[in-house]
Formats: C-alpha cells, sequence, structure tokens
C-alpha cells in the first residue's frame, strides 16, 4: 500500500509499534460507545489485529484494506475497507476524540472512496452505523453515501440487539 499525504494527515499502513497507541484508543469510552467491534482491545489484541491485517493485504483476490490515519505522527485513526467481495464492500472507521470535528475523518474517507472503487473495481461500498450515532452518518453523506434502510437487529451490543442504519455508496 502506497501512504497517502495530506496537509493534516497521511493515511498509510499500519505498523507494529501502532499496538499500544490503537489499543488505548479502542478503549476510549467515546470510540467503544460507536464501535461495534467486542472489547475490550488489550495489547495483544491489537497486535494481533495489526498481523492480521498485514497478511490480509497479501491475499490474492485482495478480501481486506486498512488504512491507518497519522497527524502529528500519532495514530489518530483507521479506515477499512472489508469484506471485499467482487464489486462490493464494506466500510468502518474509527477517529479518537481529540481529532473530531474538525473534517479530517470526513476528508479521509473521502480519498479511499475516490480512489479505491477503481482500484478495486467496487461499485458498492456500504456503512451500517448505529442509528444514535449522527456524526458518522453525516461523514457518510458528505461522502455521497445515502441511507438505503434499516437493518433489523444487525448488531449485538451491551447484552441488547440494535438495529443499524445502512448508508451505501453506489456507482
Amino acid at each position: 500500500m502506497v501512504a497517502l499525504t495530506k496537509a493534516r494527515y497521511k493515511l498509510r499502513a499500519f505498523k507494529p509499534e501502532d499496538a499500544a497507541t490503537l489499543s488505548a484508543e479502542l478503549c476510549t469510552k467515546s470510540i467503544q460507545d460507536n464501535m461495534t467491534m467486542e472489547t475490550p482491545w488489550t495489547l495483544e489484541k491489537a497486535s494481533w489485529w495489526i498481523s492480521f491485517i498485514d497478511d490480509m493485504a497479501t491475499k490474492t483476490p485482495l478480501q481486506e484494506l486498512h488504512f491507518a490515519i497519522e497527524i502529528d505522527g500519532y495514530l489518530a485513526g483507521s479506515i477499512g475497507l472489508i469484506n471485499i467481495i467482487g464489486h462490493r464492500c464494506e466500510i468502518g472507521y474509527w477517529l479518537s476524540s481529540k481529532h473530531r470535528n474538525i473534517g479530517i475523518i470526513t476528508e479521509a474517507i473521502g480519498e479511499v472512496v475516490a480512489k479505491a472503487p477503481a482500484k478495486l473495481g467496487l461499485k458498492r461500498i456500504f456503512a451500517p452505523i448505529l442509528p444514535y450515532n449522527k456524526a458518522s452518518a453525516r461523514v457518510l453523506e458528505k461522502n455521497g453515501f445515502e441511507l438505503e434502510g434499516i437493518l433489523k437487529k444487525y448488531y449485538f451490543k451491551n447484552g441488547k440487539y440494535i438495529d443499524a442504519y445502512c448508508y451505501a455508496w453506489v456507482r
């Protein structure tokens, strides 16, 4: 993967030394509240995940592609294209709370959506998000995603089933 450097951030591959920051960030309440992956994120789990995505990047056909978002030399977030199957995939992302509300994740997702479809032959990218995550809905809408519908009982979080809003970018 080639790194992409913008004025405010850099999209790059994850590095083993990112594990401690990844673990710490994914254990913050603001990220866990909007995250649908199981928690807690231990250092061991973060290290395993970085090894896993490095391995996935070598597979043919490509099944997952992940970008670390680096700001001022610091791992501040991530964007992942997962379950790449033919012409479609799912997108997931997070950004540290101290870098929110200044347009970085909107711009970074825009970069990925502008480049990945041509390189990967994608015609559809979708994102199931938690219904109360209004900021994530705005980020997607700003990047041309449209609400397609509600996925009933899509997630199991905090001991209960939760619907997801399904947003999609289609070309």
